[in-house]
């Protein structure tokens, strides 16, 4: 085999090269596919096509060079039931034939048609081959049954199956009527994954003799990448190694997935238990459990086994040093030539799965079920979740919530036991001490309301009189504990029946560690009691410590959190007053968490690997995320999870602390925030203590499982596209030093620059496809198609932006015309805006809005690999008022303007016709500019997440011209101070009240009509900000500056707007009132 002579290095290339099917090849299957799809939607006859699927894998995007296959699963209405499609197929297929040898005479370009014997049941097949006969495809046509209906891709009802498995039919015998569930299962893999599936099959193609279908290897891959892999980066060597090493282990696969039809339908479970029971392999596929794909006693799995045994010594399984390339840890072990160690799937004597090892939903380890509540919580922390630890990444993004319930949050019968077991402990330490604590606060997770099942931490912080500063507790904490110790030894006499009081090994410093054991069931609390300094005294409700708490903090060389125990009160309200959902969020992050930081050896070394970030770094970072992208009491789970995800993989950037306890009003303070602002990253600061970064760690493994579940179930929506995330950045422009705005805007708002190119080189495309095929036999002409909004100004922000195409019509011959014939105009672009989408490739993905409106047509553009980056254009047929402008054109014609004012009945109505002057008049300015543009854009967004009351915001734009307006009246030096441009912006935004800006670049007051209607614009009450394009326009008007005016209030104080020192950056020198610019002052 070519495949074996293959270094492992060079298996990449082989598979680019070799493998992957001709792009000739595959557009020209694609239009014939696309052709024979429209010629059947439009047959005649009595049986109608409800809807047509692509599938097979062609449709699954694993089509392998050579020979491939597709079916078009064509599901008519007049299959009502799985029994109409047994008994009326054969009716269907004759009624098909005709209309497939009519289709067949015109000539497809690059392609030959054949007609080979139809020996498929209920089927009609033919091939389309490549001219050159290196390629063919298998085109089979399926009538089916639409039993899943159209929807948004969710799971199938339960009834679905339920009457599929009532219906009688045989093993996979209405597989067709799942292809899209089958398709969607595996095309929305990453591509490495797919291409790995083409290693396989290419090596598969090579065996003869009765094999089990090629699918059955392409599920047996998904099962091993998810099982051993999961990142979308990996080596093919091991992969290929990994499946081959699964193949050798046929008699032990039991693999199947829950992600379409569930254990919990009687039905089904009971149907999914005698299928697991046949003989081994089984391999069920995913949308439909009645075709066992494996089907152990029917293929020759041995001899796939016995050329996957002798392939070990091949170049494609060696390093480049000649070691082996090793498989997937985790997933199968290799002694001997190749290694053969048998693979857990299931015991051998399984009777039901109640009591049996089972997959979830294509998970990547096998689990135990989930024991009872009570159960639940008596395992110990190394078993935490036993049975869900593993599933998480497979269940699926709407039963989040479930999945918390019944197996993360604690069992409260159990919960109680441990807080009256605490209060007796507190009151033993009361009666019996020699050191009597003026107070105990309850801390750690079970004081926070944090703790996991199976996994309850608590502190117990006693606060003694004879400390009477932070020095005190290092010198006089050992004897202390010493004798709490004793004292607790000998005064425990089982004040709570059946529960016990142990001391564990002491591993903690300068804390006592007793554990509560009950017997019945075994179940136990880990209790710290830290005997600490009580700095704060008793605090009111929302009262703040007293700045000079803190300045004795800093003078005692307190550091790292060293006297955090002191601040245990500050630390459980911060995070025990949030909403219980969002506690849930922080359970599943922690579970999440608590399974990456299992113990694993470093590979090879045996040693334990770097040390993680305490699990409350994750507590806080998920408070984070929930503040600033959502603050509703009912959210949605998986958004959540995903943002703190993403947080995670972004963790050289994280920079997150609070002011609740502590300011910078304070000089100490200030001094002490801003020395630990200056300090590497990741920074998350304990909301109590300001000494203590609880983000000191190593994340790069938290990272890296971040990456991998980010692609699993818990974060897709029902049609498996990802969740989207909440819009959080890993560090907040209020809290950012003014010194620090630059790198700000560099780091987080700037769009990435490949992105960018990418959507040029696409909306280009587009223009011009737009521009040669709108219209072609029709009267109406394209006169020009113009890119406006933020991305061709360039002020875009990174992640998600807007933008406008602009199709100026030969029909609109003045600007009250524009709205005619709007709804045909828009139907004929939409029109070839999906043939655009058809014909053209793409290096970004291009969808076009679903939601059919007459009068608005919009599609976006988003990056293939960068999720969160996309543009969303709005398409917009306009009246050609300005004709060809070229560059440095002179102003608009006078007799222009005149006829918009004539014409126009409300403000900006008619502005689309003046994009090319608003671009431009944005585009030339400097670039340093444009970042301004782009900060203040950031800053007006993140106000408007927060809920305001009636009316809205000004508009976007009219804060872009604001800035404008802001810098040319502050010196216009193209290099000049960000935070003192941020500053003069807010300033004029308190101001609006005065504010009259306007620029006469375009529009003159020297034209009578045109200078009657600016005296008229600029009487009206202020603000008034005028278009420069468009007079018509006011941006200052009808909006609520009064609330964007107290959120620029409040920024002017934060630290973006003040100097080291506490004294405010100082703005330009701007008048807001009664600033003419560029004009006469007749005013």
């Amino acid at each position: 085999m070519d495949v074996y002579r293959t270094a492992a290095a060079a298996l990449d290339r082989l598979v680019t090269r070799r493998l992957q099917p001709p792009p000739e090849f595959v557009g020209a299957a694609r239009r014939a596919l696309g052709a024979l799809d429209a010629a059947l939607r439009e047959r005649g006859g009595p049986h109608r096509v409800m809807r047509i699927f692509v599938g097979g894998s062609f449709g699954r995007g694993t089509a392998l060079r050579g020979g491939c296959d597709s079916e078009l699963v064509i599901f008519f209405g007049c299959f009502e039931s799985y029994e109409d499609q047994r008994g009326r197929r054969a009716e269907i297929l004759q009624e098909m034939q005709g209309l497939l040898d009519a289709w067949c005479r015109d000539r497809i370009p690059g392609l030959r048609l054949q007609f080979p014997e139809q020996n498929m049941p209920g089927v009609l097949w033919f091939q389309l081959v490549s001219e050159d006969l290196e390629n063919w495809m298998d085109v089979k046509l399926v009538p089916a049954f639409d039993a899943l209906g159209e929807g948004p891709g969710i799971k199938p009802k339960r009834e679905v199956y339920a009457t599929l498995l009532n219906s009688g039919c045989q093993g996979g015998e209405h597989a067709a009527c799942f292809a899209e569930l089958r398709r969607n299962f595996v095309n929305t893999r990453p591509v490495k994954l797919k291409n790995l599936i083409l290693l396989v099959k290419h090596w598969f193609r090579q065996v003869n003799r009765p094999l089990p279908p090629v699918y059955a290897l392409e599920l047996l891959t998904i099962f091993a990448w998810e099982r051993g892999c999961g990142k979308d980066a990996f080596s093919l060597a091991q992969g290929f190694r990994s499946v081959l090493g699964l193949i050798q282990q046929y008699q032990g696969l039991r693999v199947f997935w829950t992600v379409n039809y569930s254990l919990e339908d009687p039905t089904v479970g009971d149907f999914l238990r005698r299928q697991l029971e046949r003989p081994r392999p089984v391999i069920l596929d995913p949308a439909d459990p009645t075709w066992d794909v494996g089907s152990g006693t029917a293929w020759h799995w041995d001899v796939l086994a016995q050329e996957a045994r002798t392939c070990c010594h091949h170049p494609c399984f060696l390093e480049a040093a000649g070691s082996p390339v090793q498989p997937w840890e985790g997933l199968v072990s290799f002694p001997g030539p190749l290694g053969l160690a048998p693979i857990l799937c299931t015991p051998e004597d399984s009777r039901s799965l109640d009591d049996t090892e089972c997959h979830w939903a294509g998970d990547s380890r096998t689990v135990s079920p989930a024991p009872e509540p009570a159960a639940a919580a008596s395992t110990a922390p190394s078993a935490l979740g036993a049975a869900s630890a593993s599933a998480l990444a497979q269940v699926p993004a709407r039963e989040l919530d479930r999945f918390i319930q019944d197996h993360l949050q604690p069992n409260p019968r159990l919960q109680e036991q441990a807080k009256r077991a605490i209060e007796v402990l507190q009151r033993c330490l009361h009666k019996n001490c020699t050191y009597r604590p003026s107070r105990v606060i309850k801390g750690g997770s079970f004081g926070r309301g944090t703790n996991l099942r199976g996994d309850c931490d608590a502190e117990l912080i006693l606060f003694l009189n004879c400390f009477t500063n932070f020095e005190d507790q290092e010198r006089h904490r050992g004897e202390i504990i010493k004798e709490i110790r004793t004292q607790l030894a000998s005064g425990w006499q089982d004040p709570v029946p059946g529960l016990r009081l142990t001391f564990p090994e002491q591993n903690t410093p300068g804390a006592l560690q007793v554990q509560l054991v009950s017997a019945t069931p075994e179940t136990w609390v880990n209790v710290s009691l830290l005997p600490a300094f009580d700095a704060m005294g008793q605090l009111g409700a929302d009262t703040k410590p007293q700045p000079q708490v803190y300045t004795a903090l800093f003078n005692s060389g307190g550091h790292d959190g060293k006297h955090a125990a002191c601040f245990a009160e500050l630390r459980r309200n911060f995070v025990n007053t949030r909403p219980a959902k969002l506690k849930n969020l922080i359970l599943l992050v922690k579970h999440w968490y608590h399974h990456v930081s299992a113990p694993r050896p470093s590979p090879g070394s045996g040693a334990p690997g770097p040390s993680l970030p305490p699990a409350y770094a994750l507590e806080l970072l998920t408070i984070f995320a929930w503040e600033q992208g959502c603050k509703n009491h009912s959210f949605n789970m998986a958004q959540g999870l995903r943002t703190v995800l993403g947080l995670v993989q972004q963790y050289q950037d994280l920079c997150v602390y609070w002011t609740d306890n502590y300011g910078t009003e304070d000089p100490a303070l200030r001094t002490h925030l801003l020395g630990q602002l200056r300090k590497p990253r990741p920074l998350i600061l304990d909301p109590a203590d300001p000494t203590w970064n609880v983000g000191q760690g190593s994340w790069e493994l938290l990272a890296q499982n971040a990456v991998a579940l980010m692609t699993q179930a818990c974060c897709m929506s029902g049609d498996r596209t990802p969740v989207s995330p909440w819009d959080v950045l890993p560090a907040l422009l209020h809290q950012t030093p003014a010194r620090d705005l630059d790198k700000f805007i560099s780091r987080f708002l700037q769009p990435n620059r490949h992105f960018l190119a990418q959507v040029n080189k696409a909306v280009n495309t587009i223009c011009s496809f737009l521009r040669e095929n709108c219209f072609r036999n029709s009267p109406i002409k394209v006169l020009k198609v113009v890119k406006g909004g933020s991305s061709a100004k360039g002020t875009a922000l990174r992640g998600r932006s807007d933008a406008d195409i602009v199709v100026f019509l030969s029909c609109f011959t003045q600007f009250t015309e524009q709205g005619n014939k709007r709804a045909e105009i828009i139907s004929e672009i939409r029109a070839q805006l999906e043939a655009c989408q058809q014909e053209q490739q793409f290096e970004v993905k291009f969808e076009i809005s679903k939601w059919e409106n007459p009068r608005v047509l919009s599609f976006s553009l988003t990056s293939q690999t960068m999720l969160d980056h996309s543009v969303d254009f709005d398409v917009l047929p306009a009246f050609d008022a300005l004709g060809q402008l070229g560059a440095g054109s002179r102003p608009p014609h006078a007799q222009v303007y005149r006829d918009l004012i004539r014409s126009y009945h409300c403000a900006g109505e008619f502005s689309t016709c003046f994009t090319e002057l608003q671009r431009d008049f944005i585009v030339s300015r400097p670039t340093k500019l444009k970042s301004l543009i782009r900060l203040v854009k950031y800053w007006y967004r993140q106000g408007h997440k927060m809920p305001k009351g009636k009316g809205s915001l000004p508009p976007q734009h009219g804060l872009e011209l604001l800035t404008v307006y802001a810098w040319e009246q502050g010196g216009q030096d193209p290099q000049f101070g960000m935070a003192e441009g941020f500053r003069t912006v807010l300033e004029l935004i308190t101001q609006y009240h005065q504010l009259r800006v306007y620029w006469t670049v375009n529009y003159s007051a020297e034209d009578e009509t045109i200078r009657d209607f600016l005296r008229q614009q600029l009487q009206k009450p202020r603000p008034i900000i005028l278009d420069p394009a468009d007079p018509t326009g006011n941006l200052g008007h009808s909006a609520r500056w009064d609330l964007l005016a107290k959120e620029a209030e409040d920024s002017m104080s934060a630290l973006c707007c003040t100097d080291r020192d506490g004294t405010a950056i100082r703005p330009w020198p701007v008048r807001g009132a009664a600033v003419v610019w560029g004009a006469v002052s007749w005013v």
